[in-house]
């Protein structure tokens, strides 16, 4: 399975990113990508108002219908890390962070909604409030494809091992892991955390990011990264290039638990 991991600086205009997830989804499939990867908040990311400004349904969502025009026009698997989208039962109040894996066909065969929300005081002039405008997700989700189980999270969860050892005792030897981490703590933890979590579960960890100023003071750390069921970095981007690729196996992670199975 070939693997591309979108590196982005989503900006808080919503069409200039679409055509930045259209155009990866191309490069993608050009390479002989079977799925291609986009970080948290891929569709925006600005301050709270501007986010809450594009939300709308999962089914009207604009950059979910390019996403699944794409999938179905380069056949390919697109991972929307994540979007900004009002609960379905259209109550405006609060969004959700949703993560959607689309297949070939254009089928929406995997959605997650952000379960930590991340609430952090970093510093005195640098704190975050998701849950001020978000709601909290419930339900893990991982999903059966030709490639194996493949298992869901995003960003802030990765603090929160439980969630992942959940989803290995589902049977996922696959988990994505789209973000957004901050200068600070991506510098700090990001590495450690993402070899961590592939250690513990002896999983593949896919983690696309997000980079560099998106607008004010809002930094991201990058460094998208693909990480082996042994804690080994395949690959990384150190920030010169757009997307990076990757080949994994699939069964090195079956073969990995059953090393360390107790």
């Amino acid at each position: 399975m070939k693997v591309a991991l979108v590196q982005m600086t989503s900006l808080p205009e919503i069409n200039l990113n679409i055509e930045k997830i259209v155009d990866s989804v191309k490069a993608a499939s050009l390479n002989d990508a079977d799925m291609v990867l986009f970080p948290e908040n891929c569709s925006c990311l600005g301050p709270g108002k501007i986010i809450q400004k594009y939300a709308c349904l999962e089914k009207e969502h604009p950059a979910l219908e390019a996403a699944i025009a794409s999938a179905k026009e380069n056949n390919i698997y697109v991972l929307l890390g994540s979007i900004a989208v009002f609960p379905d039962n259209g109550d405006k109040s609060k969004m959700q962070n949703r993560s959607l894996l689309i297949n070939r066909e254009g089928k929406v065969v995997a959605r997650y909604n952000k379960i930590n929300m991340f609430d952090a005081e970093i510093s005195k002039n640098e704190f975050y409030r998701e849950s001020d405008r978000y709601l909290p997700g419930k339900i893990v989700s991982i999903v059966k494809t030709e490639f194996g189980k493949i298992g869901l999270s995003i960003c802030f969860d990765l603090r929160f091992p439980e969630l992942y050892k959940t989803l290995c005792s589902k049977g996922a030897n696959i988990i994505t892991v789209p973000s957004a981490f901050t200068k600070t703590t991506g510098e700090a933890h990001w590495e450690v955390l993402l070899r961590a979590r592939a250690i513990e579960n002896s999983v593949w960890i896919l983690a696309p990011a997000q980079v560099g100023n998106h607008y004010g003071n809002r930094y991201t750390w990058g460094h998208s990264m693909v990480v082996d069921p042994w804690g080994k970095i395949i690959d990384q981007n150190s920030g010169l290039k757009e997307i990076i690729y990757a080949d994994i196996d699939v069964n090195i992670s079956s073969k990995t638990k059953s090393i360390f199975a107790t």
